[in-house]
């Protein structure tokens, strides 16, 4: 999760908490929040500390390369660990899991992940970049849009969440600069990304999600985010959440 500048995950949340917003995206690798090495007790703790900070969770992020689930080597332990995460999700109030289930990885693979889902209630987002990258996607499985990820590929988010429709089940919230670095929305002389757009695209849709300011890469996250949430709220979006 990058919520500020903060190694320590209470030390974020107790960041974001001050920063004002509502809700925060976590990650489940390489963190101290990998679901198969959490008990009972520390799980108890995480919705405390959230409630007591007033906060929700938007969604869990599971990144890692979508060729474990097609390596016959990983894929029973890289399936195992999505499976998990789903309950875990599912503890955290049924909250989407974004993971890539993208390229090679077969259909019975993709057929026990979304059994999963459709078990713990808790759907999966899939990472894509452009309209066709989506097809084949289907309840619970549903596609996230990156912006920086799309612009990057020569698309248009606004254009694409309007071609998705109701498949568009997250947003992420961040740049492509001019430079060619991931950062915050609306940097003066530096954007690329049309937010307006792309927030008349959402109301269009019904987009029901909370939209996601993903801090990964970002020089300056603290400084980042707080822009970030005034600028998108400006544009009539109200109190977002990012992770």
């Amino acid at each position: 999760m990058a919520a500020g500048e903060c190694a320590d995950l209470r030390a974020a949340l107790a960041w974001a908490s001050a920063a004002g917003l509502a809700a925060v995206q976590l990650s489940v690798v390489d963190s101290e929040l990998k679901p198969r090495e959490m008990g009972v007790s520390a799980r108890r703790d995480l919705a405390a500390t959230l409630a007591r900070l007033e906060l929700r969770c938007s969604g869990i992020d599971m990144f890692f390369p979508a060729a474990h689930l097609a390596d016959p080597v990983l894929v029973s332990r890289a399936v195992d660990a999505v499976v998990a995460a789903l309950e875990f999700a599912a503890e955290l109030g049924r909250v989407p899991l974004t993971v890539p289930i993208e390229g090679d990885v077969p259909q019975e693979v993709v057929a026990e992940l979304s059994a999963a889902a459709e078990r713990t209630g808790s759907a999966l987002l899939v990472p894509v970049v452009s309209i066709d990258a989506a097809r084949g996607l289907a309840p619970p499985r549903y596609a996230s849009l990156d912006c920086a990820s799309v612009l990057a590929a020569a698309g248009v988010p606004a254009e694409l969440a309007l071609r998705l429709g109701p498949g568009l089940g997250g947003v992420r919230l961040v740049d492509l600069l001019r430079s060619g670095l991931r950062g915050p929305i609306l940097e003066p002389r530096e954007s690329r990304l049309d937010a307006l757009s792309l927030r008349a695209s959402l109301d269009a849709i019904g987009f029901s999600g909370i939209p996601v300011a993903d801090a990964r890469q970002w020089s300056r996250p603290g400084s980042g985010l707080r822009a970030t949430l005034a600028r998108w709220a400006a544009l009539g979006e109200g109190r977002q959440a990012f992770g």
